[in-house]
């Protein structure tokens, strides 16, 4: 048995305890140093036998793990820790040779947080772990909000008896946060389907077992609905994504435990169903799926019926590539939409699809166009100081000034930007012109002045944006810190490794990033993501002033609903301890804008404020402003 103890001196992690797990002694010595190094505490065993006694007497603040040694394997006692009262709660971080998808997401399964590869560079290690240690600082820290939250609740009336119940409930939801969000690689928070990125996989293996037997059967299913846009608009998020819930439920029930069922975005669907044995039991699938989709689905009072059309592809060998099939698929979805019946995509029949791929490559071309003949303008919308009303900031939106259509709106072709790509040319030059406008004003008016610019998580995380940005302050001469890139929430989730990555990067040349639409549904998740917030060091947070929604029976001061208070609370006052500032958007109402000023929420803009303003427009009125 060995056991190391490595005393270190006092760091802000208060000598966290670090129990390193590994049968190969070589191992051991090299994580021991650089974790010494670090200024941790270090403990280490040589079997699973003596890291099971060491957790249970020392409860260790993290342990590392290897996974393959002899007689008991990482997984087994992973399964160990998990069982015991005592040590259930440690992170596990496993560390292996080992990587096949199957292994790394039974290391998640088991109870781990986090999968090294054993090839690992020494700051990622240490970043790893800190990462993991500042989540259980923060969960500490939310766990300590809500009981105080909790206490003030308690205190309120009998009328609100019910409202206590759901936070109790949400409270109880948030200690499941951590391993939901690990699943978030694999499986999407809303549903429980598979994501964008499992579906890949999945259908990867297909096309690579169709390779080697043809025998081998395999059909996806691309399947889009129409009815969460209303849904959203008409009843709000948390309605929204009610819906969205009982459409893949189900959709679920008309498949097979084997298919491979996932939500794409919105209400957008695709499924993978192999193994089958004649062309007839897709088209049953498929007919069944159309005909449950048909009966009503109940929204609050309202009975409502969803329209949906649905492309299918049929694997052969000669499908080498994923886009590949989803291409042909969603050719045949396209066609559906005319059809009124699901269409199976057929080489033979190819001039069925001609039309909508032909309309789709003109819509390609005249974006390309457009960006040659510099067609793109950007317009600002201010963002202004809720505590004092002066303008601090303005948000860049784009703009298509067509020849023939006149002004044209991001609606109208940000969708088929994102589809072919174009999206990053065009987001370029939003860029680059809205660095101009800031330095040409600041210059000219003497204003200090910042510019926010939204990016999808396309332009965030393409290979070469932190160079671009840094091409871009050279050229403009815009100070980093005046420069301000959101990404939506989502993008953290899609990679959150690329995500590390460039903040530090773009934080060495001082340019903020935040998270736009912060908080979509208030799912449990949100919590865990503001957690992140912290490791991520997000410069801001942007919420939508339409999470609060209205509340008919006039429950609060602000005719409000509970739940939607609650959040926002929360939120901002945790955004206030952790110095992220918080800025709300499409304030439209005076009493939107007041609650949000009684929160002492720092930032604000909509058209209660101003509209989107043309350069020439936003001259004239930043000459009326006051700064």
């Amino acid at each position: 048995m060995l056991v190391l103890t490595l005393e270190t001196s006092a760091n802000q992690y208060h000598k966290a305890n670090i129990l390193i797990v590994d049968d190969t002694s070589s191992n051991l010595r090299l994580l021991s140093k650089l974790l010494q190094d670090e200024g941790y505490a270090v403990r280490c065993a040589l079997d699973g036998a003596t890291a099971l006694t060491i957790a249970e007497a020392e409860w260790p603040d993290i342990i590392l793990l290897d996974i393959v040694m002899p007689e008991m394997d990482g997984y087994e006692i992973c399964q160990q820790l998990k069982i015991s009262e005592k040590t259930q709660q440690i992170p596990v971080i496993f560390f292996s040779n080992l990587e096949d998808v199957f292994d790394k997401q039974k290391a998640f399964d088991v109870g781990g947080v986090d999968y090294i590869p054993k090839s690992f560079n020494s700051l990622e290690v240490i970043i790893r772990i800190e990462h993991q240690l500042t989540i259980q600082s923060a969960k500490a820290e939310i766990i300590r909000l809500n009981t105080e939250l909790e206490d003030r609740v308690k205190e309120r009336t009998q009328e609100l008896e019910v409202t206590n119940q759901k936070l109790q409930q949400e409270i109880n939801q948030r200690q499941q946060v951590q391993d939901a969000m690990i699943r978030q690689a694999l499986q999407d928070s809303l549903t429980g389907l598979a994501n964008r990125n499992a579906f890949i996989s999945k259908v990867k293996k297909a096309i690579k077992q169709k390779q080697s037997n043809n025998n081998y059967q395999y059909a996806i299913f691309l399947l889009e609905c129409d009815r969460f846009k209303y849904v959203k608009h008409n009843y709000g998020y948390i309605e929204a994504n009610r819906f969205l819930i009982a459409l893949s439920n189900q959709i679920t029930t008309c498949f097979s435990e084997s298919a491979c069922i996932s939500r794409f975005e919105g209400d957008d669907f695709a499924i993978l169903v192999d193994s089958f044995t004649e062309l007839k039991i897709i088209k049953d699938l498929a007919k069944n799926v159309q005909e449950k989709l048909q009966q009503p689905f109940n929204i609050q009072e309202e009975k409502m019926k969803v329209s949906n059309c649905l492309g299918v592809a049929l694997g052969n060998q000669q499908y080498l590539e994923v886009d590949h099939l989803l291409h042909d698929a969603n050719l045949a979805m396209q066609v559906s939409k005319n059809q009124t019946i699901y269409q199976i995509f057929d080489t033979k029949k190819h001039s069925l699809f001609k039309g909508y791929n032909k309309k789709k490559l003109d819509i390609e071309a005249e974006l390309k166009r457009a960006i040659d003949n510099n067609e793109f303008i950007v317009h600002y919308q201010p963002i202004i100081s809720l505590a004092t009303g002066k303008i601090t900031e303005l948000e860049a939106f784009i703009r298509w000034n067509h020849p023939q259509k006149g002004m044209v709106f991001p609606s109208s072709f940000i969708a088929s930007a994102e589809e072919t790509g174009l999206i990053i040319p065009m987001g370029d030059l939003v860029i680059l012109e809205a660095c101009k406008t800031i330095v040409k004003l600041q210059k000219e008016h003497d204003l200090n002045l910042k510019v926010s610019i939204d990016l999808s998580p396309a332009q965030f995380h393409q290979p070469n944006l932190v160079k671009k940005i840094k091409q871009i302050i050279d050229a403009t001469g815009i100070k980093g810190e005046d420069l301000q890139l959101e990404m939506p929430e989502k993008a953290i989730y899609q990679n959150p490794e690329l995500t590390i990555k460039y903040l530090n990067e773009l934080k060495e040349s001082r340019v903020g990033v935040g998270i736009s639409d912060f908080g979509y549904g208030h799912s449990p998740l949100t919590y865990l993501a503001l957690t992140y917030l912290i490791s991520f060091s997000v410069s801001r947070v942007k919420i939508d002033s339409n999470l609060l929604q209205q509340d008919t029976q006039e429950k609060s001061d602000y005719n409000f609903q509970e739940h939607d208070i609650y959040f926002c609370e929360q939120l901002i006052s945790l955004s206030r301890q952790i110095n992220v500032p918080v800025i709300v958007k499409n304030l439209r109402f005076n009493k939107q804008l007041k609650y949000f000023k009684d929160l002492q929420c720092k930032f604000g803009q909509g058209i209660l404020i101003s509209k989107v303003l043309d350069p020439k427009a936003l001259e004239e009125l930043l000459l009326w402003s006051t700064f």
